[in-house]
């Protein structure tokens, strides 16, 4: 319905967008920095891995590229034998040693509630005194996308004040519409983490991310982590509080694929109820900055006589356009049409509706209750 107060309150949502989209683009020009030559580094490579997806599988079995003088260890941590994926990880595990590459599958008798951060916690344990440096990486990650000189550094460097390094997830296939939504909101939208970075000092992935195994140990380690939904959030946090710097250096590609409509929106439902829990003044950053989109056509279409909602849903369409366009391309990814990229931001809203709401999540075949502080409980 239109009021007096309609077009000036869209003009102003409509400019504060175009400026967020403005500084968005400004930030997040790559900047080269040389990379100095790698001192030799004893790396300790975690795969954390759960259930058998073909998508996961294949992943698993990605091989790394060392760069020289990095000594290179890969460790695949299933929680428990019963895990279908446990037989998949000592497949690999056994046919990357034959190849030459140092590696063993572990199993962490993990029980949660953040299985991750617990099989992270084993293989440092098991294996943690013949490294310098741990690298995690997701088993849905392809490893061969991942440029790991980039992510070893910035560690190595002299007197370096960057406590944890990480690559910035896309997504290489889709068989599915979860699929495509996914993917268009990870490569082609305002919430690209490679956009996000730019904008945010304090933001790290837990995809794949790197650290002196020193700096974990400062912070309690992987187990104190373990009662958190958003272990990566609580490592930054606890990480800037040691006066570190996070650094976003690459871009890493997961393989995930065949996901339904229910499974995507359970995952960034999963993703803003960290936010939630562990940063809640981002919160209000989905709907009016980061999905803002559909919001603004429809209170351009409710709120404004019909020339000016015309006007204001045009430039409303072409800063989404001009938005998948420079996602796409600090990301290194296909940028998707834009009726689906609209189904994106409607997607990501809807996550972030159910998001504020629910206090139960479901967590690949867990459920779990998160707690105000972002801490899990029974």
């Amino acid at each position: 319905m239109v009021s007096a107060w309609s077009i000036p309150l869209l003009a102003a949502w409509s400019a504060v967008f175009a400026g967020f989209v403005a500084t968005v683009a400004l930030r997040s020009r790559p900047r080269v920095q040389p990379l100095a030559p790698l001192a030799p580094t004893r790396v300790l490579l975690v795969r954390p891995c759960t259930l058998a997806a073909p998508s996961t599988i294949a992943a698993m079995a990605t091989v790394p590229r060392a760069p020289a003088g990095v000594q290179l260890r890969w460790i695949g941590v299933v929680a428990d034998a019963d895990d279908p994926a446990w037989p998949h990880v000592q497949a690999i595990a056994a046919s990357l040693d034959s190849r030459g590459l140092p590696a063993a599958a572990l199993l962490s008798s993990a029980r949660g509630p953040n299985r991750k951060a617990e099989q992270i916690d084993a293989a440092v344990a098991r294996f943690g005194a013949e490294a310098d440096v741990l690298v995690v990486v997701d088993g849905d990650v392809d490893l061969a996308s991942l440029d790991l000189a980039a992510l070893l550094a910035p560690l190595g460097a002299p007197c370096t004040d960057v406590g944890v390094t990480w690559a910035s997830p896309i997504e290489a296939d889709a068989a599915t519409l979860g699929d495509r939504l996914s993917r268009a909101i990870l490569g082609g939208s305002l919430h690209a983490f490679a956009l996000l970075a730019a904008l945010d000092p304090g933001l790290l992935v837990g995809k794949a991310f790197a650290l002196r195994l020193e700096t974990l140990a400062s912070i309690g380690g992987a187990a104190s982590l373990r009662e958190y939904l958003g272990e990566d959030f609580e490592l930054a946090r606890r990480v800037r509080a040691r006066g570190l710097q996070l650094r976003r250096c690459t871009t890493v590609r997961s393989l995930a694929r065949g996901r339904g409509l229910g499974a995507v929106l359970e995952r960034y439902t999963r993703w803003i109820a960290v936010v939630r829990a562990q940063r809640p003044a981002r919160m209000i950053s989905y709907p009016m900055l980061l999905a803002a989109t559909p919001l603004l056509l429809l209170g351009a279409l409710l709120g404004a006589p019909p020339l000016a909602a015309a006007g204001f849903a045009s430039g409303a369409l072409a800063l989404r356009a001009a938005v998948t366009r420079l996602a796409a391309r600090r990301s290194g990814a296909t940028p998707p049409n834009l009726p689906l990229a609209l189904l994106a931001d409607l997607l990501l809203l809807a996550a972030w509706a159910r998001a504020t709401v629910i206090r139960e999540l479901r967590w690949a075949e867990h459920r779990l209750r998160l707690g105000r502080d972002g801490r899990l409980q029974p």
